[in-house]
């Protein structure tokens, strides 16, 4: 049976409490992401605390059914992201979505464009 939203804020925020560095995770599942380049969508940029958790988990919902967030001093970061196997994928989509970087999970890599 699938999670109602309100079930999937509060099994997000326990992953985020538990994974303050950061996380990606498909939904509904919350299975952790474990491989690819992440891409953030431009409509979810500065979502955070709660109010952003909402608008991030709508935004990854009607599209890439996967969310990520971290920990940024007080602030913890959603977004609906894309995850991408190819590096150059990852690159286009990270323009045409207003971001100035991708992320590989495996590596752990920030790569600035």
């Amino acid at each position: 049976m699938p999670l109602d939203k309100m079930e999937l804020i509060k099994q997000l925020q326990a992953i985020a409490q538990e994974n303050p560095s950061g996380f990606t995770v498909s939904l509904p599942s919350l299975q952790f992401i474990t491989r690819g380049w992440v891409v953030a969508k431009k409509e979810t940029q500065n979502s955070f605390g709660l109010e952003g958790l909402n608008k991030a988990l709508e935004v990854a919902l009607k599209t890439s059914k996967t969310i990520g967030g971290w920990q940024d001093e007080e602030l913890f970061y959603w977004d609906a992201v894309m995850v991408f196997n190819n590096e150059d994928e990852a690159t286009q989509a990270s323009i045409e979505n207003e971001q100035l970087a991708i992320y590989n999970i495996e590596t752990n890599y920030l790569k600035w464009l």
